[in-house]
């Protein structure tokens, strides 16, 4: 294309002046600002040192708004080209559907397969997320042995619409709590997790098989938690502190606990003294830890106290995890109230991976 100098018309400066400034789109921004200096007499070469492109790119810019104008040159920023492997989207969308991979080079060698085109590691995963797909983590359904998947899901559901949400729906109304109640023993060792970092990162690896136990009781309308500690074991006689540890709050209106099925909570001692206290046991059903809100807090007081983290001895260890639980309602407030909402994991639309 022969040399083309910028010479903007007073609607072009306009629309130039306000899409340099807030046009949504960064590379529309970069166009724009790049016109406007050229017009102002800038050289192509400094007008790419200021926007931070290469001079190509400007003469690229340059014969777009030659060619087409405003509308040319936005044009240009959307263009992309187009795939070998486009042509098989719908095959490789269905293999993947039906046998995802664990790694990207895996994906390399099913896409050959499929298509006969090889393409490298990277390539291979953009084209993947524009599918749609993601790295993502299996998660396991605990289901009870003798039910199947569709009956346990029933099971969840029923529960949750005719016994859990109408405590809940009363609690929001104030007229009763509604408490999730469950046990995390914290086993001092090493938690290891994923970090951003330049290396990879080794954590010493701490000895001994000493329990951190609480059993603890979450408030689903203030998020507070009641805890009962200790290094030992969590039994009946824990459970029935808990229990009289939440009747000394005083708090008016019926109070309900939510827990699972373990021995140490379902036994007639601690149905005993619930019925004296006067506190409702609302016992889930079998396997269903995702309708439990207390396990969000633990997985999360693991995350704050104990992944990628040394503790020289269980002292320290243990200093960890109180830490975090005493920082809940003050510290960690804002974090918490997005993460303990009223929304419950259910698992009548997942994938579930051929046997």
């Amino acid at each position: 294309m022969a040399w083309c100098r910028i010479h903007l018309t007073e609607d072009e400066r306009r629309i130039v002046n306000e899409e340099r400034a807030s046009h949504p789109h960064l590379l529309v921004r970069n166009q724009m600002l790049t016109i406007w200096l050229l017009h102002c007499g800038v050289t192509r070469q400094k007008a790419a040192e200021i926007v931070g492109v290469s001079r190509a790119t400007v003469q690229r810019y340059v014969d777009a708004y030659c060619k087409g104008g405003l509308d040319g040159l936005r044009h240009s920023s959307v263009q992309k080209a187009v795939s070998e492997l486009a042509t098989f989207r719908d095959i490789i969308r269905a293999s993947f559907e039906a046998a995802p991979v664990c790694a990207i080079a895996e994906a390399c060698d099913r896409i050959e397969k499929l298509t006969g085109i090889r393409r490298s590691p990277t390539q291979v995963r953009k084209f993947l997320k524009g599918l749609g797909l993601k790295w993502q983590r299996i998660r396991a359904i605990p289901v009870p042995p003798k039910k199947t998947l569709a009956e346990h899901v029933q099971d969840q559901a029923e529960f949750l619409d005719t016994q859990l949400k109408p405590k809940l729906d009363a609690a929001e109304a104030g007229q009763g709590h509604v408490f999730f109640v469950d046990a995390a023993h914290f086993v001092f060792g090493t938690f290891l997790c994923c970090l951003w970092s330049f290396t990879r990162i080794f954590v010493r690896a701490a000895s001994g098989r000493q329990r951190f136990n609480v059993l603890g009781a979450w408030n689903a309308m203030t998020r507070e938690l009641i805890a009962v500690t200790n290094t030992t074991v969590v039994n009946t006689e824990t459970i029935c502190a808990l229990l009289r540890k939440i009747a000394d709050l005083g708090l008016s209106g019926p109070i309900t606990l939510v827990l699972d099925n373990a021995r140490y909570q379902r036994n007639a001692v601690v149905q005993a003294l619930a019925a004296q206290l006067g506190i409702t046991l609302l016992f889930l059903p079998s396997y269903s830890p995702n309708l439990n809100l207390i396990e969000r807090l633990w997985k999360f007081t693991k995350r704050r106290a104990l992944y990628g983290r040394y503790h020289p001895t269980f002292r320290d260890f243990q200093a960890a995890i109180q830490e975090v639980l005493d920082g809940l309602p003050t510290k960690y407030s804002q974090q918490l109230a997005s993460l303990m909402t009223l929304n419950f994991q259910q698992f009548d639309d997942v994938s579930l991976m051929a046997a």
